[in-house]
């Protein structure tokens, strides 16, 4: 159950702009990335789960993450968990407003041939319909988005054997002329906050921990590595096979406009083959991935937004969980998510220039510098994983406020 759990959370709407940023700078940048993959994801979040495996479990507290960060480090860096974190999951609902108001207007001027779609009409409504999802369907969407984890799996997996008849030798022809070793460097650097992101837990990894910790006890370390290990592993091999798969099937040039269209890469393919096999199983793909994506982010930032009004606001308990609380929660998420899809934000630079670069201190800092601080942690702390962890953060960080910089200047 929780591998699936773990894989739903980190391969989702975002996953699917991976394959654009993995092939768009040509073959060499794509296969480090893809070598790079499953140690940028596995070895921080493993960190960040001992991290909460040292919590404990008293006064009526679960031991999460927020729980043993106040515990440790007081109430000061509980609130800026608090806000890191926040400010960690909610531009993920405004990347897949965005995508899915992109989706459909794109499936609707190609597939049904009809050009008259406003985004003025269509985010309001695909954004209302998610709202209404994750405000009155919360229990139900979340057990069926269980069930549709492993034909999700499946559906990826068909999908790129499906574009394996129309490979092409673009690609490879890359291998060549790379611009040489220092061009392959920034390449490469451009190309790592979207991997990162492509596999991110951050939301599920918390709970998924204290579960651990509740049902085996003293047992729960080994668990909680043997877990994420074999979720990592498939999330990471299924999204290779498929993004891959995509790549070969189209040229770096095709991928820079697969970038400027805003689109995933399973719509743009569907436009470049126009078949309907092709055009419904993409759709199906990423309309499921986009809802499910939505609905963890949006069940994610309402619970951070309790959080900020009980650690930063003194809000009541009883006042958090009212329905009026709920309501502004909706209508503020609404409001925001609607005005990112109308103005069609970049995806891809949303992704670097906001969301990794905040990320990278709650997944990758927090628990390193834990393992100095902490005594039941300081054994982790010597370790060369270690280095990758910091490696990846820093470059996420840098590279973050770098495309910030080049945006103003430009």
């Amino acid at each position: 159950m929780w591998v699936f759990g773990i894989y739903g959370c980190s391969v989702g709407g975002g996953s699917l702009f991976w394959p654009v940023v993995l092939g768009l700078h040509g073959f060499w940048p794509m296969l480090i990335l893809s070598l790079l993959a499953f140690p940028i994801t596995y070895f921080p979040y493993l960190a960040l789960s001992r991290y909460v495996l040292a919590g404990s479990e008293r006064d009526g507290h679960d031991g999460n993450i927020l729980d043993t960060t106040i515990e440790y480090f007081g109430q000061g860096w509980g609130k800026f968990l608090t806000t890191t974190y926040f400010l960690t999951v909610f531009p993920g609902m405004m990347i897949y407003t965005i995508a899915m108001t992109n989706t459909v207007i794109d499936f609707a001027r190609v597939q049904l041939h009809y050009n008259g779609l406003s985004r003025w009409v269509v985010a309001p409504i695909a954004v209302g319909l998610l709202m209404v999802i994750a405000r009155y369907g919360t229990n139900v969407v979340v057990r069926a988005m269980g069930y549709i984890v492993a034909p999700f799996i499946i559906s990826i997996v068909i999908f790129g054997f499906m574009t394996m008849p129309h490979w092409n030798g673009a690609m490879l022809a890359t291998t060549s002329n790379f611009g040489g070793v220092g061009t392959l460097a920034i390449n490469t650097w451009k190309g790592l906050p979207l991997a990162v992101f492509a596999f991110s837990f951050t939301s599920i990894t918390s709970s998924f921990v204290v579960a651990q910790k509740r049902q085996y006890g003293v047992d729960a370390e080994r668990k909680v590595s043997q877990i994420m290990f074999v979720a990592t592993l498939l999330a990471v091999s299924t999204m290779l096979f498929f993004s891959w798969s995509c790549i070969f099937a189209l040229s770096p040039a095709e991928l820079a406009q697969v970038k400027a269209s805003n689109l995933t890469v399973l719509s743009f393919l569907a436009r470049k083959f126009d078949t309907p096999l092709f055009a419904f199983a993409s759709q199906l793909i990423v309309f499921t991935a986009m809802i499910k994506s939505f609905l963890a982010h949006f069940l994610a930032t309402e619970e951070s937004v309790r959080t900020f009004g009980k650690t930063l606001f003194k809000i009541p308990e009883a006042k958090l969980h009212s329905p009026n609380f709920s309501r502004f929660v909706v209508l503020l998420v609404f409001l925001l998510t609607t005005a990112s899809a109308i103005y069609n934000l970049n995806i891809i630079d949303l992704i670097t220039v906001a969301l990794v670069p905040v990320s990278v201190f709650v997944v990758y800092f927090l628990p390193l510098y834990a393992f100095r601080k902490i005594d039941s942690l300081k054994k982790y702390s010597g370790r060369p994983t270690n280095l990758l962890i910091v490696a990846v953060g820093v470059i996420c960080l840098i590279s973050g406020v770098t495309s910030i910089i080049d945006k103003f200047v430009h």
